[in-house]
C-alpha cells in the first residue's frame, strides 16, 4: 500500500455533516440506506449558514424524481433548523454548552457550535435563505447543461436556440435508413445480394438499439474498424480448378470407392459417392457464373454440397470421419491427393476466408453506421432547430476548449462556486470532463466548491453511459488534488439482524470488481418496529429458498407470501413498535426481478390466489380485448341493420351474450329486431345529441356494467377501468371529431396502430397497492419491508451487449492514464477485450444484486434456483458453493412448500359507516303565492311594483342575481393582486351564474372532466362570457403574436409536403368546393395531430404551475413566455405527413372531374387552418387557468381542515331546490330583521311580502363533512384588485351590505325543516351545521382568504323557524 493511499485512508471522515469546510473537492460514498438525503440536505443547511446563498449553488442527481424529493427534503431541513433555532436563542452560554452535549442530531449540535452566540444571526439568515430558496438549482446534469447554455450563451460562444427533444430515435432510424442505403449504393450488386441471402444485412430496427446505446459516448472512444475487401481472385482460381477436373478422374475416384470401401467412414463413401455422381452436372452449372457462384443463390447450394463432403455442416470444422482404422496410410495420401479432394479442399479454404471477410465487412457496417450517426446527428438536429441532452453536454464541453473555454469556466464557477453532484457513480464521462473543466481545474480548486456524492457498488446503468472507470478516475483526481474524503457507514433503513447478515455475507467477497471494494457497514440510530414471527423478534431476515428439481419458482413465491399472510391473519407474524402492533400486508412485499418474463409469472400466480399485487403496466388500453369489444358495439351502433355486426357487439364483453344465449334469441319470433331498433336509437341520439350522451345511454340499455361484474372474472376490474378510460378518451376526442363518422375511424385506427403515449397506457386498479413487482434496476432508492429475490442465483451472460468495453494500455498502469475503448461486441475480437468486457458486465452484475439485497427493511427471500449448490452467478457470488456455502446465525435455508397454502381471511374489525347526503324529499308542495331571498333583500335593485307583487317573482332567479360587484375598486393599485383570470373574469349576473353552473356539473374529486365540462358551459350557455374573456385575454397578452411568431414558421414546414400536393391538386380539374373540404378535413386532422401532442405534454403539477405562473398578471414577460411555448416546437418538427398525404389521396379519389380547374387559394386555406390551430391553443391556455381556479377553490380550508376537493359523490348535493311553507298569517318581516339585530348582525331593511305563503330558493350546495350537514354559497363578486379585499373581516362586511345573512339563515332554516322531515333520530345540535360562504375570485387555497364560515346558534335558527311558521291551508265543508 503507498503512502498516499494510507495517507488518505486515515482522512476518511464518517461525520461530513460536521466535518465538511466548503472549499476544495470533497468526496462522499453512501452506501444503500445510510441517509444520503439526510446528510445532504444537512449539509445544505451549513452552506447556506456558513458560505453561499441559495442562488450560489447547483445541486443535480440522476433522475427528475430524485430532484424534487432532494428540493422539498432541503426546503424541510431549513424549515426544521429556523425552528429550532427559535426554540433555543434565548439560551446563554452554559445552558448551550449543555445542549451541545445532549443533542443528537449532528446538524443542530453543529448550529450551536458554530452559532451559539450568534443565534439571532442565524435566525435572520435562514428566513432569507427560505425566501430565496426557490432560486436554488436543483436539476439533472442534462438539465443544467441547458441551464448553462442558456444562461452563458455570449460567454459560451453557444447560443443555444434549440427545442431540447428527447426522444431522438425517429432521427436516429432516419440517418440509419440513409446511411444504409448510400452504403449499399456503393456496394456491388452480388455483394449486396449475397449479404441479404446470408441474413449479413439487417433491417434498421436491428442497428438502432446498437446506435442508441453508442450515443451514450463519444466518437474518439470507439476502436476503428478497417473496411474489409473480399479477394474475388482465389475465388475465381478454384472455381477453375474445380472445372479443371474430368470425368476420367472421376471415373477413378468411383471405382476405388466400389473396390474398396471398407477403407471409407460409411457418412464419407455416402457423400463422396453423391459427388461423384452429380459432380459433372454441377461443374456444367458453375461453368456459367464461374466465380460468382458464390454469390448466386441458385449455385452457392452446389458449393456447399461440395465442402460438407470436407467439414461438418454445424461449425464449418474439417471432419474427422474419413478413413477406418483398417486403411493404410499409404491409400488415404492416395486420396487427399486425387485432383477433386485436393480442389474441395481449396474451396473450403477460400470459403472459409471469404465467410471470415464478409463478417469483417458486417463489423465494419456497423462501426460505419454508428460513426455516420454520431456525426450527422447534431447537424440534423440543428438543421430542425433541435438537440438532446446529450448533445447540449458535448456542445458545453467544446464551449469550455481553448483560453475562450477557460474564461467561460471561469465565469461559471464564480456565478455557481458550489456544486453538489449526487449519484455520482451513474455520471458518464462527457458529463464528469464537463465537471472537471469549472470546478475540479487544478488552478481554481480552491475557488469554489465540489462535492461528489456516489456509491460505486450501485453503479448498475453502464447501458445509459454510466462508467466505473469514468468514476474511479474522477477519485484519483480528487485524492491527487487534496480532495477530503468521507463514508457514511450506519444503515438506517433496514433492521439491526438484518444489516448484520448482510454485511457478513459481502464480506465473503469484498471485492465487487472494476475495483469496487465493499465497506463495513453498522446498524443506524432509525427506530423500527420489531417483526415479530412467532413471538421471536426479528428471526433470521436472510432466508435462502432452496428450489428442488420440480419446484415452480413463481408457484413457490405466491405460496410463501401466502403462507406469510395467513401468519399474520392468524397474529403471528406482525410489525410491532412498543405499544402499537401492525399485522404484514401484501403492500408490505416486493418481488424482484432480473427481466419481466419471471415477474409475470409471479403476477399470473398472485392473481389466481386472490392475492393484490401490481406491477405497472407498458400496454396501450388500446391494445386490450375490451378495446376491441368496444369497436365492435360502435361498428354496430354505425350500421345497426347489419346483422351479422349486431351479432358480433351481442357476442362482446359489454353486452354478456354467448353463443347458447345468442342461438336462443334467435330463435325467438322477435330475434334481434328489438337490439337493431335500439341500436338505431342510439345512433340517433349520437348524431343528435353527442357520443357520450348516446355511449352512456347504450351502457345503461344494455345493462354493461351488470354484465362484466357479474362475469366472474379474473380480470373484472381491468376490463371496467379500460372501459371507462376508453370513454373518457372517445369523450374527449368527440369535441375534436365532429361527427359520428369521423369519430368511429379515428377510433378503428387508435386499435390498428396505438401512439404509445402515457395517457393511453392502461391505468391502475384499486388492488394496484398490494405486492409490488418490479425489476431491481427500477427498484433503486426505494424500500420494502419483505423482498423477494428471483433467480438470485441464475446464470448471468458475461458477453451479453451491443457493444465491448476494455482499456487501452495495461492494467498496472495509473488510471488516470487509463482510457476507455468501446467496440461493435463480436466474438473475433482480441481475446484481452473479450476478457476485459466480460470481467466490466460480471461486475454490474455483482453490484446489481448488491442494490436487490439492500432493499428491505426487515427480511429477505433469495430463490435459489440450482439445486446442485454449483452457482457462482447473482447471489451466489458471495454466498458460495459446496462445502464453502456462506452460514450464519441469522441465516436460513428454508425447504420449498410442498402444496399452495389455503387461505385465511383476517377479521376485520372496522365497520365502514356509509356518510350519503339525503335524496331529495318525495313530497310535493302546491303553492299559493311565494317569495324568494332575492325578493326580499332590499340591497337588489327592482323595477317599481305593486305592494305584494313581489310574490310572482320568477320561481328559479339567476344563481347569481343577488351579486354585487365594487367595480369602482377595480382600479386601485394591489400590495398582493389577484391572479389574472380571478381579476378580468366578466363581471355581472350572467357571468356569476355561469360560475355556479361549473360547480354544479363537475366531480369535485375527478379533474380530468373540467377542462370538457368548462368549454361546454361557455359555448353552449354563456357564449358571450367565453368571447368577452377571450378578447381581454388576447387584449392583456398578445397571444396571437407570441403564438404566430412561435408556432408559424414550424405549421409552414411540418406542411410543406401537403402544401405542395395541394397546390398540384389546385391545377387539376377538380371541383373547388368539394376540393377545399377535403384541404380542410385533412389539415383539421393534422391540427388534432399537434393539439394532441401539445395537450399531452406533461400532466404533472410542477407543469401545470409553469403554464399559471406566465398568465398571472399581464406585465410578465414575453420573452418567457416564448421561450416555454419553444418546447412544443417538437410536435411540428416531428410530425409524420404521410398519414395525411394518404389521407388526402383518398379524398381526392372521391372528388368529382370537370373539364377545366377552378380558381382555389391554397395559401388561404392554410392560413385558416393555422389560425383554427393557435385559436385551439389560446383556449386551452385559458381553459387551464380556469381549471386552476376551479382547483384553489376545492382545496381552499372552509372549517379547520376541511375542503370541498375531500367531499365524494354521495356526500353533497349541487343546486338544492326548496319550497319553505310560511304561516297563514302576513310575513313578519320586521320581527326577522329584530332577529338579526338582537344577534348583532345589521342589514337594510327587507322588502315586504304580505301574501306570500311559500318560500321558495335554490341552495348552491348541500354538503355532509363527516360529522353535520351545512350549506354553502358561492359568490362571484368582485370585492376589489387585492387578495386582502376578501379576508374574512371584508366577505362579512359585504354580506351585510348584500343581506346576505338573511339568504345564510333562510338556507339554513329550509335544511332543518328538510333533515327533520327525512332523517331518523335527527337532532339540530348534533346534525345541522353552518353556512359557508365561498367568494370565489378571492379563494386560492390558503385559510381565510375568500371564505367565511358562519355557524349561528341554535337558539338563532329556532327563532326564525318559528317566526316563518307554517302554512295550513283551511279546509272547506
Amino acid at each position: 500500500m503507498t503512502v498516499l493511499k494510507q495517507q488518505m485512508q486515515k482522512a476518511i471522515s464518517t461525520n461530513p455533516i460536521q466535518d465538511m469546510t466548503f472549499r476544495g473537492l470533497h468526496w462522499i460514498e453512501a452506501s444503500a440506506g445510510t441517509g444520503k438525503t439526510y446528510t445532504l440536505s444537512s449539509l445544505m443547511v451549513r452552506i447556506f449558514l456558513d458560505q453561499y446563498y441559495p442562488h450560489q449553488v447547483i445541486a443535480t442527481t440522476f433522475t427528475r424524481k430524485a430532484t424534487a424529493e432532494l428540493k422539498n427534503r432541503v426546503r424541510l431541513r431549513v424549515e426544521e433548523t429556523l425552528a429550532y433555532i427559535q426554540r433555543h436563542q434565548q439560551l446563554n452560554s452554559v445552558e448551550i454548552a449543555a445542549k451541545i452535549q445532549s443533542e443528537t442530531d449532528p446538524l443542530f449540535q453543529q448550529v450551536l457550535k458554530d452559532y451559539g452566540t450568534r443565534m439571532d444571526y442565524a435566525r435572520r439568515r435562514l428566513r432569507l435563505v427560505l425566501n430565496q430558496l426557490d432560486e436554488l438549482f436543483v436539476g439533472t446534469l442534462d438539465s443544467f447543461s441547458q441551464k448553462l447554455l442558456r444562461e452563458f450563451a455570449f460567454e459560451s460562444g453557444k447560443i443555444e436556440r434549440a427545442e431540447l427533444t428527447e426522444d431522438q430515435d425517429l432521427y436516429i432510424q432516419q440517418l440509419i435508413h440513409d446511411v444504409l442505403r448510400d452504403w449499399i449504393q456503393q456496394q456491388p450488386q452480388y455483394m449486396v445480394n449475397h449479404l441479404y441471402v446470408q441474413n449479413l444485412l439487417k433491417p434498421v430496427e436491428h442497428y438502432t438499439g446498437l446506435v442508441r446505446d453508442a450515443l451514450n459516448f463519444s466518437k474518439q472512444q470507439f476502436q476503428k474498424v478497417e473496411p474489409a475487401e473480399c479477394d474475388l481472385g482465389k475465388l475465381e482460381a478454384c472455381i477453375t480448378q474445380l472445372l479443371n477436373i474430368h470425368e476420367h478422374d472421376l471415373e477413378v475416384m468411383r471405382r476405388y470407392c466400389q473396390e474398396s470401401p471398407k477403407y471409407f467412414h460409411k457418412s464419407f463413401l455416402t457423400k463422396l459417392t453423391d459427388v461423384c455422381e452429380n459432380f459433372m452436372t454441377w461443374s456444367a452449372a458453375l461453368q456459367t457464373q464461374g466465380g460468382m457462384s458464390f454469390f448466386d443463390a441458385e449455385l452457392q447450394p452446389i458449393l456447399l454440397n461440395l465442402c460438407h463432403l470436407r467439414r461438418k455442416k454445424t461449425d464449418f470444422q474439417p471432419t474427422t470421419q474419413v478413413f477406418n482404422k483398417s486403411c493404410p496410410e499409404a491409400e488415404q495420401q492416395l486420396i487427399l491427393q486425387h485432383s477433386l479432394i485436393v480442389a474441395i479442399d481449396a474451396l473450403c479454404e477460400v470459403k472459409q476466408d471469404l465467410d471470415e471477410q464478409l463478417k469483417q465487412l458486417t463489423t465494419y457496417l456497423e462501426f460505419h453506421i454508428i460513426q455516420s450517426v454520431q456525426t450527422r446527428l447534431p447537424q440534423t438536429l440543428q438543421q430542425q432547430g433541435e438537440t438532446t441532452f446529450s448533445q447540449q453536454i458535448r456542445t458545453l464541453a467544446e464551449a469550455l476548449q481553448g483560453q475562450q473555454g477557460q474564461r467561460f469556466a471561469q465565469f461559471v464557477q464564480a456565478r455557481y462556486p458550489l456544486i453538489l453532484v449526487d449519484e455520482f457513480q451513474d455520471t458518464n464521462q462527457d458529463q464528469d470532463d464537463l465537471l472537471a473543466k469549472i470546478w475540479r481545474d487544478a488552478s481554481r480548486v480552491q475557488s469554489g466548491c465540489m462535492i461528489m456524492v456516489g456509491d460505486p457498488k450501485q453503479a448498475i446503468y453502464g447501458f445509459r453511459g454510466g462508467d466505473m472507470l469514468t468514476y474511479n478516475k474522477a477519485h484519483a483526481d480528487v485524492r491527487q488534488k487534496q480532495g477530503r474524503e468521507y463514508t457514511l457507514m450506519q444503515n438506517h433503513r433496514s433492521v439491526k439482524a438484518l444489516v448484520e447478515v448482510v454485511d457478513a455475507l459481502f464480506q465473503c467477497q469484498m471485492d465487487f470488481g472494476e475495483q469496487v471494494q465493499y465497506t463495513l457497514i453498522q446498524a443506524g440510530s432509525r427506530p423500527h418496529p420489531d417483526l415479530i414471527d412467532s413471538a421471536v423478534c426479528n428471526p433470521q431476515p436472510l432466508r435462502w429458498i432452496q428450489l428442488g428439481e420440480s419446484d415452480v419458482e413463481a408457484d413457490q413465491v405466491a405460496w410463501k407470501i401466502r403462507a406469510l399472510l395467513n401468519q399474520s391473519a392468524q397474529q403471528q407474524l406482525y410489525f410491532q413498535q412498543q405499544n402499537s402492533i401492525q399485522s404484514l400486508k401484501a403492500d408490505d412485499i416486493a418481488v424482484l426481478g432480473f427481466g419481466h418474463f419471471a415477474l409475470e409469472q409471479v403476477k399470473q400466480r398472485l392473481q389466481r390466489m386472490g392475492i393484490p399485487c401490481y406491477k405497472e403496466s407498458k400496454q396501450s388500453v388500446f391494445a386490450s380485448a375490451i378495446a376491441q369489444d368496444v369497436a365492435a358495439v360502435l361498428t354496430a351502433i354505425m350500421d345497426p341493420f347489419n346483422e351479422s355486426k349486431v351479432k358480433r357487439a351481442l357476442l362482446t364483453r359489454l353486452l354478456g351474450f354467448n353463443l347458447k344465449k345468442l342461438i336462443e334469441l334467435q330463435a325467438q319470433s322477435e330475434g334481434l329486431s328489438r337490439y337493431i331498433a335500439d341500436l338505431d336509437a342510439i345512433r340517433e341520439m349520437w348524431f343528435e345529441k353527442g357520443f357520450l350522451t348516446a355511449w352512456n345511454y347504450a351502457l345503461n340499455l344494455f345493462q354493461v356494467w351488470t354484465h362484466l361484474v357479474a362475469s366472474q372474472s379474473l380480470d373484472n376490474e381491468r376490463v371496467v377501468v379500460n372501459l371507462r378510460h376508453l370513454t373518457e378518451i372517445l369523450s374527449q376526442q368527440s369535441e375534436y371529431y365532429q361527427g359520428a363518422q369521423k369519430l368511429y375511424h379515428w377510433y378503428l385506427r387508435q386499435l390498428q396502430s396505438p401512439s404509445g403515449k402515457d395517457s393511453e397506457k392502461e391505468r391502475k386498479l384499486s388492488g394496484d397497492h398490494g405486492v409490488q413487482l418490479m425489476t431491481i434496476h427500477a427498484s433503486k432508492g426505494l424500500e420494502f419491508k419483505v423482498v423477494f429475490l428471483l433467480g438470485a442465483d441464475a446464470a448471468f451472460d458475461v458477453n451479453k451487449g451491443n457493444l465491448n468495453f476494455s482499456l487501452s494500455g495495461t492494467l498496472s498502469e495509473s488510471i488516470l492514464e487509463q482510457s476507455r475503448v468501446i467496440a461493435v461486441n463480436h466474438k473475433h475480437l482480441h481475446e484481452q477485450a473479450i476478457l476485459q468486457n466480460a470481467a466490466r458486465n460480471a461486475a454490474e452484475n455483482h453490484r446489481l444484486w448488491y442494490v436487490a439485497l439492500t432493499r428491505a427493511s426487515h427480511r429477505v427471500y433469495a430463490m435459489l434456483q440450482d439445486h446442485a449448490a454449483q452457482s457462482d452467478s447473482g447471489l451466489a457470488f458471495w454466498r458460495g458453493q459446496g462445502d464453502a456455502i456462506f452460514e450464519h446465525a441469522l441465516s436460513l435455508v428454508e425447504q420449498p412448500l410442498s402444496q399452495e397454502p389455503a387461505r385465511l381471511v383476517e377479521q376485520s374489525h372496522n365497520h365502514k359507516i356509509d356518510m350519503l347526503a339525503q335524496p331529495l324529499p318525495e313530497r310535493q308542495f302546491y303553492p299559493r303565492t311565494k317569495t324568494s331571498f332575492t325578493a326580499l333583500s332590499q340591497h337588489q335593485s327592482h323595477a317599481p311594483v305593486l305592494q305584494d307583487d313581489l310574490v310572482n317573482a320568477q320561481e328559479h332567479p339567476d344563481s347569481a342575481a343577488d351579486e354585487i360587484n365594487l367595480n369602482a375598486l377595480a382600479d386601485q393599485p394591489a400590495v398582493t393582486p389577484l391572479d389574472w383570470i380571478k381579476l378580468n373574469f366578466p363581471k355581472g349576473t350572467v357571468a356569476g351564474t355561469f360560475l355556479h353552473s361549473i360547480f354544479e356539473h363537475i366531480n369535485f374529486q375527478d379533474s380530468s372532466y373540467w377542462n370538457l365540462e368548462i368549454r361546454r358551459r361557455f359555448k353552449n350557455t354563456a357564449p358571450q362570457i367565453w368571447q368577452e374573456l377571450k378578447e381581454k385575454f388576447e387584449q392583456a397578452f398578445q397571444l396571437s403574436t407570441v403564438l404566430e411568431q412561435t408556432f408559424a414558421p414550424h405549421y409552414q414546414a411540418a406542411a410543406v409536403n401537403l402544401r405542395s400536393l395541394f397546390q398540384a391538386a389546385a391545377q387539376a380539374n377538380f371541383k373547388a368546393d368539394e376540393l377545399q373540404q377535403s384541404m380542410q378535413r385533412v389539415l383539421s386532422s393534422l391540427n388534432y395531430k399537434l393539439l394532441s401532442g401539445i395537450r399531452l405534454h406533461d400532466q404533472s403539477q410542477a407543469y401545470r404551475q409553469q403554464w399559471r405562473e406566465l398568465f398571472q398578471s399581464a406585465q410578465q414577460d414575453r420573452s418567457a413566455l416564448m421561450l416555454f411555448l419553444s418546447q412544443f416546437e417538437r410536435y411540428f418538427t416531428e410530425l409524420d405527413d404521410d398519414s395525411f398525404i394518404l389521407f388526402f389521396e383518398q379524398e381526392m379519389a372521391q372528388i368529382a372531374h370537370l373539364a377545366s380547374p377552378e380558381q382555389l387559394n391554397v395559401e388561404s386555406i392554410f392560413q385558416t387552418a393555422l389560425d383554427g390551430l393557435l385559436d385551439e391553443i389560446r383556449e386551452d391556455i385559458l381553459l387551464n387557468l380556469m381549471h386552476d381556479w376551479v382547483h384553489d377553490i376545492l382545496v381552499t380550508p372552509i372549517q379547520a381542515d376541511f375542503v370541498l376537493a375531500q367531499l365524494g359523490d354521495q356526500q353533497y348535493l349541487s343546486e338544492f331546490p326548496f319550497y319553505l311553507s310560511l304561516t297563514d298569517a302576513p310575513l313578519q318581516i320586521r320581527q326577522i330583521h329584530q332577529l338579526f339585530v338582537e344577534h348583532d348582525i345589521v342589514m337594510s331593511d327587507f322588502n315586504e311580502a304580505k301574501s306570500a305563503r311559500y318560500l321558495t330558493g335554490s341552495i348552491d350546495l348541500v354538503y355532509f363533512d363527516g360529522q353535520r350537514y351545512h350549506i354553502a354559497d358561492y359568490k362571484s363578486n368582485f370585492l376589489g384588485p387585492d387578495q386582502q379585499h376578501y379576508t374574512a373581516e371584508a366577505i362579512q362586511q359585504n354580506m351585510s351590505q348584500s343581506s346576505y345573512w338573511l339568504q345564510a339563515a333562510l338556507y339554513l332554516v329550509a335544511l332543518h325543516r328538510y333533515l327533520n322531515a327525512n332523517m331518523q333520530a335527527y337532532s339540530m345540535q348534533q346534525h345541522l351545521g353552518g353556512a359557508s360562504y365561498l367568494y370565489l375570485r378571492g379563494m386560492h387555497g390558503q385559510m381565510e382568504q375568500g371564505v367565511y364560515h358562519w355557524q349561528p346558534d341554535i337558539e338563532f335558527v329556532e327563532k326564525l323557524d318559528q317566526i316563518l311558521g307554517y302554512f295550513e291551508q283551511k279546509k272547506t265543508a
